[in-house]
């Protein structure tokens, strides 16, 4: 190999191992193995910008940007409303049904958004019980069509950047919906395994709730137990922070000092308590908000928020909100809430201003729980025919009368003409760290072939595998996109895999098409691990599941959806095609 192929191939290990050590900063890691490819000439400039015009890449971020109207729409509130109405079978019956129907044509994570809500917050039925297999049947429902989901598009981009044929809109159908029958029935088979428990009944004990010693406070000098703060109902004084030195556990003779920091666990809802003592001054109340209105959130994994403290996150500014909790799936957060790293999937209780429902950016960083919702502003007629033109931009290109990048084209103009989206709207939802990575992704399939590092490796299989099974070579390349995808994002899965499956396809002298769907399904078998894809962290806090639940539930469904998958790719996409 040439000294460019070893550099190429050091890269792509090297960002394989970053990805499974910083999961969460993807957009970051593949920004710089796009700096180390073109520093050193692994690609050109010319590769690089074809790269970034890529015709599946700027479909994807196209698709993404319309998706947003939709969920401007009410209609999967009603239909939330219209599953919930029912006795148990029939209402988890149509949560699936509808969630693998919405989910092949809608985002994924704005369907689980949307249905989190209303499910967490149903009386008459086990909620537990409903929300992670509605995340599941998003998951398999994403894979009835190209545009299901961002992993089908990506892979379709690396088909093309490579000039292999794409795929059609329904060329995931066949093995997608053999998937979803089984994972279906599975699902139903098993659905007395997860909890029945109601939620919330343990939850609100975790939440951190921090009250400050005011320099005029009365409380100065006087020891825990004098002060009444010992033992407040539904409020548990855990530690003191006194000159960011912690105090823990808090005797009851400690002498409370001004700028003391109290931390409490508990209800959120019993704010009101700390107020009755005079200079103890919530988060909430040194930002400016009184927590007299609170309303809980979720944090989305792909929030912007992700990765920062919160007092360095300009909350009040971007939200005009202030914190008064926060809980972090069931564990015992420790130190002042300012401090804190928010995560995706926290939970905060919020004490919001007047302008909190006019923030543009509200959807795009939570996922509201409880308390104020947006009001729709949308109209009927307008909304519908929203409907209407997406659902007419999808038919025509599965028709095949217009590609689908040019049916997502006009229905963009026609969005932006007509005022339903804006300008500063779709500034605000591009998704550029998406595009950064299936950018460098392409960037680093291209460096591959042209450093020779796809013929080093085309040649060894043609060497060791000569002769050999096709079919084994499919399942052990859809076991290793699996086993990936649960350590790192199912996106950067699909990015980093598919340049491997084509190299194997080649050196076997067989079609790239199955060893790609191998991909693109493997990417997106991620029921195992709730951390390894955005909608199963926002099941897992939203349903306060436990990770022997997914183990339990997930396990043996990827096993089933591998086994179909396996065997289901090869009937509708032979090895040697005749």
């Amino acid at each position: 190999m040439t000294m460019m192929a070893w550099w190429v191939l050091l890269v792509f290990v090297g960002a394989l191992l970053a990805l499974a050590r910083w999961q969460g900063k993807a957009d970051r890691i593949f920004g710089l193995v796009l700096m180390m490819l073109y520093l050193p000439g692994a690609i050109s400039s010319e590769a690089l910008l074809a790269s970034a015009a890529n015709n599946g890449l700027i479909t994807l971020v196209l698709l993404i940007c319309t998706a947003f109207v939709l969920e401007k729409t009410l209609l999967l509130q009603r239909a939330a409303a219209w599953m919930l109405a029912l006795d148990f079978e029939r209402c988890w019956w149509r949560v699936v049904l509808s969630s693998i129907v919405s989910s092949a044509l809608l985002n994924n994570t704005a369907i689980v958004s949307i249905l989190l809500g209303p499910l967490r917050s149903v009386t008459h039925h086990p909620a537990r019980r409903l929300i992670l297999p509605m995340t599941y049947a998003v998951s398999m429902g994403g894979m009835l069509t190209l545009v299901g989901t961002s992993t089908n598009l990506i892979v379709n981009s690396m088909m093309i950047e490579a000039e292999l044929p794409g795929f059609h809109l329904t060329d995931f159908f066949p093995v997608g919906v053999s998937v979803a029958i089984v994972g279906i029935i599975w699902l139903w088979w098993r659905r007395d395994q997860l909890p029945a428990t109601p939620l919330n009944a343990e939850s609100v004990e975790h939440y951190l709730v921090e009250g400050r010693i005011e320099s005029d406070s009365p409380l100065i000098g006087k020891t825990i137990a004098q002060a009444g703060l010992r033992h407040l109902q539904r409020l548990f004084l855990v530690e003191i922070v006194r000159s960011g030195e912690k105090i823990c556990p808090v005797p009851p003779h400690a002498q409370l000092e001004v700028a003391d920091r109290l931390l409490f666990s508990g209800d959120p809802a019993s704010i009101g308590l700390l107020a009755r003592f005079k200079g103890l001054a919530s988060y909430a109340q040194r930002q400016g908000l009184n927590a007299d209105e609170l309303t809980e959130v979720l944090i989305l994994p792909d929030s912007p928020l992700c990765g920062l403290r919160l007092k360095e996150s300009d909350f009040r500014a971007k939200f005009d909100a202030a914190v008064v909790a926060i809980r972090r799936n069931g564990e015992a957060l420790s130190g002042v809430i300012g401090e804190q790293i928010l995560c995706g999937g926290d939970f905060l209780v919020l004490a919001t201003g007047k302008d909190f429902l006019g923030r543009a950016n509200l959807t795009k960083n939570f996922l509201i729980i409880r308390g104020a919702k947006p009001a729709a502003t949308i109209k009927p007629l307008t909304e519908w025919l929203m409907i209407g033109g997406f659902v007419l931009a999808i038919t025509l290109s599965a028709l095949g009368w217009v590609s689908l990048f040019k049916s997502m084209v006009c229905y963009l103009s026609i969005l932006l003409l007509s005022g339903t989206l804006t300008l500063n709207e779709l500034r605000r939802r591009l998704p550029l760290g998406l595009w950064l990575i299936v950018m460098s992704a392409l960037a680093l399939a291209k460096a591959m072939e042209t450093s020779g590092l796809m013929g080093v490796v085309t040649d060894l299989v043609k060497v060791h595998l000569e002769g050999a099974s096709p079919h084994w070579a499919l399942v052990g390349m859809l076991v290793a996109t699996w086993l990936v995808t649960e350590i790192i994002t199912n996106n950067a899965t699909a990015a980093m895999m598919i340049p491997l499956a084509l190299a194997l396809a080649q050196g076997l002298g067989v079609s790239p098409l199955p060893f790609a769907m191998a991909v693109a399904f493997g990417a997106s078998c991620s029921f195992v691990n709730p951390y390894a894809y955005q909608t199963n962290l926002m099941a897992l806090n939203a349903g306060e599941y436990r990770l022997v639940d997914f183990l339990r539930l997930g396990l043996p469904l990827a096993l089933l959806y591998l086994a179909v998958v396996a065997a289901f790719v090869p009937l509708f996409f032979p090895f040697l095609p005749g």
